[in-house]
C-alpha cells in the first residue's frame, strides 16, 4: 500500500484506541469515530476499513447496531477454543489465566481451534471453572478437515478424525474418484449455526486407511505440516548473495570481526541447522566475557517479502521423530544462516562481561562476522567433561574453555534456582531409527552437563536482550510465563495429598513458592518424575506477549526468545528491531508506532503455531512409540500408574512409553473411580490401584495410527 493514508493506519489505530478509551459511550458508529478524529469525507471509507481490521484481530468489538467499542469495556476478552469431542468446549485466553468452560450452546459457530471474542458469565469458583460464552469468531483456526468418506441415504459427510471438531461434514460437492470408506480431506464452505452440520465441499482424496503411501499424507494433512516452499519463495531465494560474499557484506556494514575468537557449536548428533555458538574468555581482573553468536537471520529474509511471509505463516520449525519441517528453506536454515564450522557467517553477537560469582556487569550487541572453530555434539561435550574422553578431531583445542563453560554454566544454574526457578527438566524419549526411519528402540534420556551448558548461556543471552528492550522502552515480543493461579494448585494440593506426599501435609494452602521447594524434596524419591509432571501440569503454557508479565518458571523479571531465528519467529522479529535500534538513529516513532500495532498479532500467531507444533510433535512421539510396541505384543513391563480416570488406568513404562488399562480389563473384581483417593478401588476386595503406584502390565493391543496402546494388569508372583 503506498497511500500515504493508508501508511498511517499504525496512528490511527492509536487514536482510534484513545478516543474509545476516553469516549462517556462504551461505543461509537463509524460517523461519530470519523468526526472525534476529524477525517475528511473521503477518509471515513478507509476508517471503515480499519475498523473491520481492528474487530477481526480481536482489537474492537462489533455490536449489533454497527457501533465500535474496546473489548474490556464490553467485558469481553480472547482466546482459543480448544474442542471436547462432547459438544461443550472450553477457551484459552490470550492473556492467560484459567481456561474457560463453554456450554455447547453458548459456542454459536466456533469450533475446535478458532481465535474468538468472548463474555464471562460466571466467575466459577471452588472446584468449578469460570463459564464464558463466545461473542463473535476472530480468526478461523482451519479451513480443512481430515475424516472418513461416509454415505446416508443419498447424502455424504465426512466424520472428521479430531473428534474435538464434534459433528459430521455434510458435503456439497464430492470427488469422482473417492469412495465410502476412503480418508479424504473436506474444505469447509459454511460452519455450524445452532444443531445443524457444517457444509463443505471435497478437495482431496488421500486412500483407504492402511494404503502404502497414506500414513504421512494423512498425518500432515491432520496436522497442518506445511508442504514444499512455495515458487515465490524459491525464486526469491535466487536472488540472496551467495556465502562467499558474506566478506565484502560484513566489510561494508563496518560489522565487529570476531572470527579470531575460539567459538564452538554444541547440538544434537543430527543436528543440521546451526542457530548459535558460543565462546568463553577469562578476563584479566577476574571473571568472564561469555559470547552468544547467534544466526544473523534477518539480513536474508527481509521484512514483507515473499520469505518472510512464509516464515511469519509457518511461525516455527516442527521437529517430527523422523524428520524436520523447517521454518526457513534448507539455503537459508541449512547453509547460509547456519553457523557451520570453518565458515563465515553473519551473526548478531551478545558479550556478557561476568564477574567471578556469575554477575552481569555489562553487555553489548554487535552485528558481526563469525567463523565457528569446532562443531560439536552433547554426548562428545558430555564424555569429555565426565573425563572419559578427549575431544580428538582437527583444530584448536577447546577443551579448556569448554572447562571453564561448564563451571560458570554449573555457578548461573545454582544462581537462578536460588532466585526462585523451577527445576522441571523432565526426562524424554529419545528414538533410535534404522536407516528407512523405522524405530528400533524407545530410551529415556535425561539432559546432562552438556545440555545444560547451553541452556544456562542462551537463557542468560535471552534474558538480557529483554532486559535491554524494557529499559529502553523499545517495542518487543516478550516470552511470557504466568504465576498459576489458585484453583490450579489447589487442585495439585489435593492430589499431593492423596498421594500422601509429605510436602504439602503441613500446608493449608498450595502457593506459588512452595513449588520450588516441593520439587526439591522430592529429587531423588521414587515418585520424582511423577511429582514434576504434576507441578509441571498445574502451570500455564508459555506464550508470547508484547506486555511483559515476567517468566514465573524461570524466575526471570524479563525474557525473550532471541537465540533461535532458524527455527522460531519471535526470534526473527528480535532479531530485526534490537539490529533497528542500535543504527544510528535508531527507531523513529513512525517505526515504533508500525512495529506496537503489528507485533501482538505476530504473538498471537506465534503462541498458536507453537501449540499446533506441540501437538504434531507429540502425536509423532505417540505413534513411533506404538509402532515399536506392536513389536512387543504379548511382553510384560514394570511402569508407574500416571493416570487415574473413570475409565482406566494410564501407565507409564520406564522407556517413556505410556499405555491404558481399561477399567473393563481389571476382571476380578468391579472397580469404581475414587477422584478424592485418586484411585480405583474394587467393591468386594477394596484392592486399590493408584496415582504413582509400581505394577506390571502386559503389551495386549496397539493402533499405530491413533498413537495409542493397550496394557493388561499381571499380578506378580
Amino acid at each position: 500500500m503506498k497511500d500515504p493514508i493508508v501508511e498511517s493506519f499504525p496512528q490511527w489505530r492509536e487514536k482510534v484506541i484513545q478516543v474509545l478509551e476516553g469516549h462517556h459511550l462504551p461505543s461509537l458508529t463509524l460517523r461519530q469515530l470519523s468526526a472525534a478524529l476529524g477525517l475528511r469525507e473521503e477518509e471515513r471509507k478507509l476508517l471503515a476499513e480499519l475498523l473491520k481490521e481492528m474487530a477481526a484481530c480481536g482489537l474492537l468489538v462489533k455490536t449489533g447496531r454497527n457501533r465500535y467499542g474496546l473489548p474490556r469495556r464490553h467485558d469481553c476478552a480472547s482466546g482459543v477454543v480448544m474442542g471436547s469431542g462432547r459438544g461443550y468446549a472450553f477457551i484459552r485466553p490470550d492473556s492467560g489465566g484459567e481456561d474457560i468452560f463453554v456450554r455447547p450452546g453458548a459456542l454459536k459457530s466456533a469450533v475446535h481451534g478458532d481465535r474468538v471474542l468472548f463474555r464471562l458469565v460466571s466467575p466459577g469458583g471452588r472446584r468449578r471453572k469460570p463459564e464464558g460464552e463466545v461473542v463473535a469468531v476472530l480468526q478461523r483456526g482451519c479451513e480443512q478437515l481430515v475424516g472418513t468418506l461416509e454415505r446416508r441415504g443419498r447424502h455424504y459427510y465426512v466424520i472428521p478424525d479430531d473428534s474435538r471438531f464434534g459433528r459430521a461434514v455434510a458435503i456439497t460437492r464430492s470427488l469422482r474418484e473417492a469412495r465410502r470408506g476412503d480418508k479424504v480431506v473436506v474444505k469447509i464452505d459454511a460452519w455450524p449455526e445452532g444443531r445443524g452440520p457444517s457444509r463443505g465441499h471435497l478437495v482431496e482424496r488421500i486412500g483407504p486407511p492402511g494404503a502404502p503411501g497414506t500414513e504421512q499424507l494423512l498425518f500432515d494433512r491432520r496436522y497442518g505440516i506445511p508442504g514444499e516452499f512455495s515458487p515465490r519463495v524459491l525464486k526469491e531465494l535466487e536472488t540472496l548473495p551467495p556465502e562467499e560474499d558474506i566478506p565484502q557484506i560484513a566489510s561494508a556494514e563496518k560489522r565487529a570481526d570476531l572470527r579470531s575468537l575460539l567459538m564452538v557449536t554444541i547440538d544434537g548428533e543430527d543436528a543440521r541447522d546451526f542457530d548459535d555458538a558460543v565462546s568463553l574468555e577469562p578476563l584479566p581482573e577476574g571473571g568472564y566475557r561469555l559470547g552468544v553468536h547467534i544466526a544473523d537471520v534477518s539480513y536474508y529474509v527481509r521484512e514483507g517479502q515473499a520469505i518472510d511471509r512464509e516464515a511469519l505463516a509457518r511461525g516455527t520449525s516442527i521437529y517430527l521423530v523422523d524428520r524436520a519441517v523447517h521454518m526457513l528453506p534448507p539455503l537459508l536454515s541449512e547453509n547460509l544462516c547456519s553457523l557451520k564450522a570453518g565458515q563465515d557467517r553473519l551473526a548478531l553477537s551478545v558479550l556478557l562481561h561476568l564477574s567471578p560469582a556469575g554477575d552481569l556487569e555489562s553487555y553489548r550487541f554487535l552485528p558481526s562476522i563469525v567463523r565457528v572453530s569446532r562443531r560439536l555434539t552433547y554426548p562428545q561435550v558430555e564424555a569429555f567433561l565426565a573425563g572419559e574422553s578427549d575431544l580428538g578431531g582437527e583444530g584448536a583445542d577447546p577443551g579448556e574453555m569448554l572447562r571453564q563453560m561448564d563451571r560458570l554454566a554449573a555457578l548461573l544454574r545454582r544462581r537462578r534456582l536460588r532466585r526462585g526457578a523451577l527445576d522441571l527438566d523432565l526426562p524424554e524419549a529419545r528414538f533410535i531409527l534404522d536407516e528407512e526411519g523405522k524405530v528400533t528402540g524407545v530410551e529415556r534420556h535425561r539432559p546432562g552437563r552438556a545440555e545444560s551448558l547451553i541452556e544456562e548461556f542462551m537463557i542468560l543471552a535471552n534474558e538480557a536482550v529483554a532486559s535491554h528492550f524494557a529499559r529502553e522502552e523499545l517495542p518487543l515480543i516478550y516470552r511470557v510465563h504466568a504465576v498459576p493461579d489458585a484453583e490450579k494448585l489447589a487442585a495439585l494440593r489435593e492430589t499431593l495429598l492423596r498421594l500422601g506426599h509429605p510436602g504439602v501435609a503441613g500446608l493449608r494452602e498450595l502457593k506459588p513458592h512452595h513449588l520450588k521447594t516441593l520439587l526439591e524434596k522430592s529429587a531423588g524419591e521414587p515418585a520424582e518424575a511423577l511429582i514434576r509432571y504434576l507441578v509441571l501440569r498445574s502451570l500455564p503454557q508459555a506464550r508470547y506477549s508484547t506486555v511483559n508479565e515476567g517468566h514465573f518458571g524461570l524466575a526471570s523479571r524479563f525474557y525473550c526468545h532471541f537465540t533461535a531465528p532458524i527455527r522460531r519467529y519471535p526470534d526473527l522479529v528480535v532479531h530485526r528491531v534490537l539490529k533497528e535500534s542500535l543504527a544510528p538513529g535508531g527507531l523513529n516513532e513512525r517505526r515504533r508506532a508500525i512495529l506496537q500495532a503489528r507485533l501482538p498479532g505476530i504473538a498471537a500467531h506465534a503462541s498458536e503455531r507453537e501449540r499446533e507444533a506441540m501437538e504434531a510433535e507429540r502425536a509423532s512421539e505417540d505413534m513411533k512409540k506404538a509402532e515399536f510396541m506392536k513389536g512387543k505384543l504379548g511382553e510384560v513391563f514394570p511402569g508407574i500408574i500416571s493416570g487415574v480416570t473413570g475409565f482406566g488406568l494410564f501407565v507409564e513404562l520406564e522407556n517413556t512409553v505410556e499405555g491404558m488399562i481399561p477399567l473393563s480389563e481389571l476382571d476380578d473384581d468391579y472397580y469404581a473411580y475414587q477422584e478424592d483417593r485418586a484411585a480405583v478401588v474394587g467393591e468386594r476386595t477394596r484392592k486399590a490401584y493408584r496415582l504413582g503406584d509400581p505394577v506390571l502390565v502386559r503389551v495386549v493391543r496397539v493402533d499405530t495410527a491413533a498413537g495409542k496402546i493397550a496394557f493388561s494388569l499381571v499380578e506378580e508372583g
